[in-house]
């Protein structure tokens, strides 16, 4: 359904077709890229446990430390890290 032929025997591309060659020109960078949710600091701090193996104090500490009151998941997970292995004077 893609192509039709006209009277004269030529065979053309209907709207259909053009429309499904956009879609598979996208490049994969495009693709690729999927935005993460972004929670508040009170969130992340409340699921510590299954999202950092961390009590929930450490993570309100580690956040409030760099000025962060929202961020993704994978961005806390970085700073709550860095927080746990800071050298402690």
């Amino acid at each position: 359904m893609g192509k039709e032929m006209t009277k004269d025997g030529k065979v053309t591309e209907t709207a259909e077709s053009k429309v499904k060659a956009e879609v598979t020109q996208i490049p994969k960078k495009e693709q690729k890229i999927v935005k993460e949710s972004v929670y508040s600091a009170g969130e992340l701090a409340a699921q510590a446990g299954q999202l950092f193996q961390t009590r929930q104090e450490c993570v309100t500490a580690a956040l409030k430390a760099v000025g962060k009151s929202v961020c993704t998941v994978s961005e806390a997970k970085e700073i709550v890290e860095k927080f746990l292995k800071k050298e402690v004077l």
